[in-house]
């Protein structure tokens, strides 16, 4: 969709509404994919949905590794993949504290 907006952009000036019509629609879906994005704690599992995607991802606590908090961002390696969830600072700091519980009590 992007690569649309540069096209769109580039080719003519009398086309120009397209490359706007694909920037809002760039804008709403990003928007979309982070307002309607939830994430669910249950007994050791975070779930995260998403809007464009309905599978959800399911994440072992325990399971959790090399995990990075930032100021608005949560990142670790969970199955081979990295993840990174941009996110308020308070649900950074809770999560964060609830994988770092989570890990200490598997090790025990």
């Amino acid at each position: 969709m992007f690569l649309g907006l540069i096209i769109g952009l580039e080719v003519s000036a009398k086309l120009q509404w397209i490359a706007y019509t694909l920037g809002i629609i760039f804008l709403v879906l990003t928007w979309a994919q982070i307002h309607y994005r939830h994430i669910y704690l249950d007994h050791g599992i975070v779930r995260v949905s998403r809007v464009i995607n309905h599978n959800w991802v399911n994440i072992h606590l325990k399971d959790v590794q090399e995990l990075h908090v930032s100021k608005y961002r949560l990142g670790f390696i969970y199955g081979g993949k990295i993840y990174q969830f941009i996110m308020p600072l308070n649900s950074t700091i809770e999560l964060s504290n609830i994988i770092g519980e989570t890990k200490e009590e598997a090790s025990k």
